[in-house]
């Protein structure tokens, strides 16, 4: 399964840090901890289950256009 943020954001992220005003580096800290939230196994799980509610979404709605209006 590929991943909800692309790892090379991080890296991207610190390595502007030397050019940041205060204020810049503070929402550099709460973007990296909202990256490890993301890049965490529970948020891979949530994904996952997100995911198999929108197959199963997809599936009903395809079923639906499927079935004629006078079908039982």
């Amino acid at each position: 399964m590929g991943h909800i943020v692309d790892p090379n954001l991080l890296a991207v992220i610190q390595s502007l840090k030397p050019y940041m005003s205060n204020r810049a580096l503070q929402c550099t800290e709460v973007a990296e901890t909202l990256l490890e939230i993301l890049a965490s196994e529970q948020a891979r799980r949530v994904q996952e289950k997100l995911q198999s509610l929108r197959q199963e979404y997809k599936m009903a709605v395809q079923a639906a256009k499927a079935k004629k209006p006078g079908d039982k």
